[in-house]
């Protein structure tokens, strides 16, 4: 039985409420699609054809087809999720838990590019590669990385000081 709320209760559709839902989903089918619409599908699915670099990915973000469990992935693919862009780093096919968020080793976030330079230090939020020579920011304090840390690190910057960091 379908159901609705009422007065911030769920009661039960009537025989002629269902019959007026079905009629209305169906025709929600049958009814011709927009320009918008059909186009936004062509550049969903074209999108990831693009070769662009990653601040011009971030601009079109919302042009990126949302994450889905039980799909296909190659690397490279891009995806959105929660307003986040990812990157697939691994061939995989998606489970509930492999969320971008939560498979470091299968994704990583697109971020603004930022020069690495004293200036402009890259914002650091752990899963991320650290390069010799770059700066990094966390926490309102700045870092200076002195030694590629080859594979991407998940601890704080502080706690790599002295291992793969210094604080300038």
């Amino acid at each position: 039985m379908m159901k609705k709320y009422v007065n911030g209760k769920l009661v039960d559709l009537t025989p002629e409420e269902i019959a007026e839902a079905k009629i209305a989903a169906a025709m929600e089918k049958s009814r011709p699609l927009t320009e918008a619409e059909v186009s936004r599908m062509l550049i969903t699915a074209q999108i990831n054809t693009l070769s662009v670099d990653d601040n011009t990915a971030l601009r079109m973000t919302t042009f990126y087809p949302e994450w889905a469990a039980n799909a296909e992935y190659t690397i490279g693919y891009k995806v959105q999720r929660s307003g986040r862009l990812w990157r697939c780093l691994q061939a995989h096919t998606s489970q509930i838990g492999w969320e971008p968020e939560n498979a470091a080793s299968l994704w990583t976030e697109i971020c603004e590019s930022h020069s690495g330079t004293l200036e402009d230090p890259i914002p650091y939020s752990g899963n991320m590669a650290l390069e010799s020579g770059k700066y990094y920011s966390q926490d309102g304090k700045v870092y200076r990385c002195t030694r590629d840390t080859g594979n991407p690190v998940y601890n704080a910057l502080s706690e790599l000081v002295g291992l793969y960091v210094e604080e300038v």
